[in-house]
């Protein structure tokens, strides 16, 4: 089995995260586009999130659902990379999860509601060495709960 990519899509920064089939971290990191027409700013996610997919042997990937907050704008931003990253995952036929922010909270720190300080401090407890931004954070913890609910599925049977 490969490894699994949590994905947190944004316009100026997507975080990425790889992790192996036994749940350890494998790489990470945050694409970032500059300020400018969107069109070269999504091509730019997507060749990008190709080259991870390549690079790492990605057999799954998974994100947290949309969540609309205050800022349109922003939240604007957000489906636009969040649809190039669901298109490039199909076109290089990689499965694709969705789970609930409170559900990848809960994974990783045990609370739904913890904070980015909280995540940041269980994944450093989780062997997470490096000192990612937000947006790598967050996709490692993606990528984390991913592979438990796989490893639970697997055990289950469902």
């Amino acid at each position: 089995m490969g490894s699994y990519l949590g994905i947190d899509p944004g316009l100026a920064a997507t975080g990425w995260g790889v992790v192996d089939a036994q749940g350890r971290v494998a790489a990470c990191g945050t694409i970032k586009t500059a300020p400018g027409p969107d069109g070269p700013r999504l091509v730019a996610i997507a060749a990008e999130l190709e080259r991870v997919l390549a690079q790492h042997g990605v057999a799954e990937a998974a994100l947290e659902e949309l969540f609309m907050g205050r800022n349109r704008t922003s939240a604007l931003g957000v489906a636009q990379a969040r649809g190039v990253v669901v298109l490039t995952l199909e076109r290089c036929g990689v499965a694709c999860f969705e789970y609930k922010p409170a559900q990848v909270k809960a994974t990783v720190t045990g609370y739904g509601a913890a904070s980015k300080q909280q995540i940041a401090r269980m994944l450093a407890a989780q062997g997470v060495r490096e000192r990612l931004d937000e947006h790598a954070a967050d996709a490692v913890a993606i990528a984390l709960c991913h592979s438990r609910s796989r490893r639970l599925r697997v055990l289950t049977g469902t």
